[in-house]
């Protein structure tokens, strides 16, 4: 009886510390606790680099505009750091002169809690003498932008004209200001697209060097492709005896014809054929202008054929 009373007792204080435990949230806060301590690693990608120098007088080059930074520590610090992003990377080269320089970079504002590694950790990088020129933009127009039956007939660029910022040395090498297109639509009229310009040397090596504007837009000129050349009937038959032709005119001596630039570079003349076979007087005929394989227009469409015959 008495073992009973004091098994009883002891299962009555456990529920009751259970149910203490609960009401005041110590199991919440301990596994709470547990996750904020737990350590977490992860790499945060493409922050910017802040450089410092004398940007009035100096050109820096070779300076990377993003690095790779990993943290790690506390679950509930990482994960805020990661979101917030509320740390600087800064690249400090501001006692620093013209020439080579090896520096490290600089990070600011992560807690104190945390520990970080960057990758790339320092960066090779050069101050020379900032100058700037003007000079020409050349647009750059692929031919396979140009859709069959067309012919690129001019391009204009807006503006014509870009600044370039650089060091001495490169700004020295300039031998290319182009802007390309990249767009693979196929062009089969006239259109306005925007370009990057890009600044080469004469090995067309793309130079370290800041273009004002970045930029520009291309007016591109696009006209179907077309030759002008003569027509000439081609008789076949014979007329009927006792006649022959005094002679044969056409309303047009010229057509243009439109199609493939390699096709029309090979047609020399347009024959038009009149069958003399049953003509017995003056006639008039009209001739459809035969269109050779990859010839998609021809203007005019036909002609008129004047046949004036006599007897022997």
């Amino acid at each position: 009886m008495l073992e009973t009373k004091w098994g009883l007792r002891l299962v009555s204080l456990i529920l009751a510390l259970f149910l203490f435990l609960s009401v005041n949230d110590v199991f919440g806060t301990f596994f709470t606790q547990e996750q904020f301590n737990k350590a977490e690693e992860v790499v945060i990608e493409d922050v910017p680099v802040e450089t410092i120098y004398d940007k009035e007088n100096l050109y820096l080059a070779g300076a990377p505009k993003t690095v790779n930074v990993r943290i790690s520590g506390p679950n509930a610090i990482v994960k805020k750091t990661e979101s917030m992003m509320d740390f600087n990377v800064k690249l400090d080269l501001s006692r620093d002169t013209v020439g080579d320089h090896k520096k490290k970079f600089k990070v600011e504002g992560l807690s104190d809690k945390l520990t970080y590694e960057l990758m790339p950790n320092n960066a090779n990088v050069t101050l020379t003498e900032k100058t700037s020129v003007t000079e020409q933009v050349e647009a750059e127009i692929s031919d396979s932008r140009i859709a069959t039956g067309y012919e690129l007939i001019g391009q204009e660029v807006d503006p014509s004209q870009v600044t370039i910022t650089g060091g001495e040395d490169e700004v020295n090498k300039i031998a290319y200001v182009k802007a390309t297109l990249d767009n693979k639509t196929k062009l089969s009229e006239s259109t306005t697209e925007e370009a990057e310009v890009g600044v080469f040397d004469a090995q067309l090596n793309k130079l370290d060097v800041t273009v004002k504007p970045a930029k520009v837009k291309i007016n591109i000129k696009v006209a179907s492709s077309s030759k002008s050349v003569s027509i000439v009937p081609k008789t076949t038959g014979s007329l009927p005896l006792g006649y022959k032709i005094n002679k044969i005119s056409l309303s047009d001596d010229q057509v243009e014809l439109f199609g493939k630039r390699s096709v029309l570079d090979g047609i020399g003349n347009m024959e038009v054929e009149v069958n003399l076979g049953e003509i017995t007087k003056d006639t008039e005929l009209k001739e459809k202008i035969p269109l050779p394989k990859d010839v998609t227009k021809a203007s005019p469409n036909e002609v008129t054929v004047n046949i004036d015959i006599g007897k022997k």
